[in-house]
C-alpha cells in the first residue's frame, strides 16, 4: 500500500523533533500510536464483520436451495399420489359400474350364514 523507506521515516522523525520538539515528541508519538492501533483493531473488527455476514449470506443461500429442493420434491411427490390415485379410481370405475361389491368387503362364503 505505502512504501515508506528508513531514510524517508528517518527525515518524518527529524522533523517531527524539530516541529515539536523533544518534550512533546513522545507524547504525540504515543498518540499516534494509540490512533493507529485503534484503526488496525476497527479494520479487522470491519473485516471479521463483512466475513461473517458472507458466512450468512452463504448458508442462506443454501438453505433457500434445500428450501426449494424439498419444494420440488414434495409437489413430484403430491403429484404422482395423485396420479396413483386417479388410476386406482379409474380401475375401481368400471367394477363399481358392473355392479360388484366394493372390493373391501368380502362375500361370505356359503354354508357361514351369519348368525343372529
Amino acid at each position: 500500500m505505502f512504501d515508506i523507506s528508513f531514510s524517508e521515516l528517518a527525515l518524518c522523525f527529524v522533523v517531527a523533533l524539530v516541529v515539536l520538539g523533544p518534550e512533546r515528541l513522545p507524547k504525540v508519538a504515543r498518540t499516534v500510536g494509540r490512533w493507529s492501533g485503534q484503526a488496525k483493531a476497527y479494520m479487522r473488527n470491519l473485516t471479521n464483520e463483512l466475513e461473517r455476514e458472507s458466512n450468512v449470506a452463504e448458508i442462506k443461500k443454501q438453505f433457500d436451495d434445500a428450501r426449494k429442493t424439498v419444494e420440488e420434491a414434495r409437489a413430484d411427490i403430491e403429484k404422482s399420489s395423485r396420479k396413483i390415485a386417479d388410476d386406482v379410481r379409474d380401475k375401481l370405475k368400471p367394477a363399481d359400474e358392473a355392479g360388484s361389491p366394493p372390493p373391501d368387503t368380502a362375500p361370505t362364503p356359503p354354508g357361514d350364514a351369519p348368525k343372529s
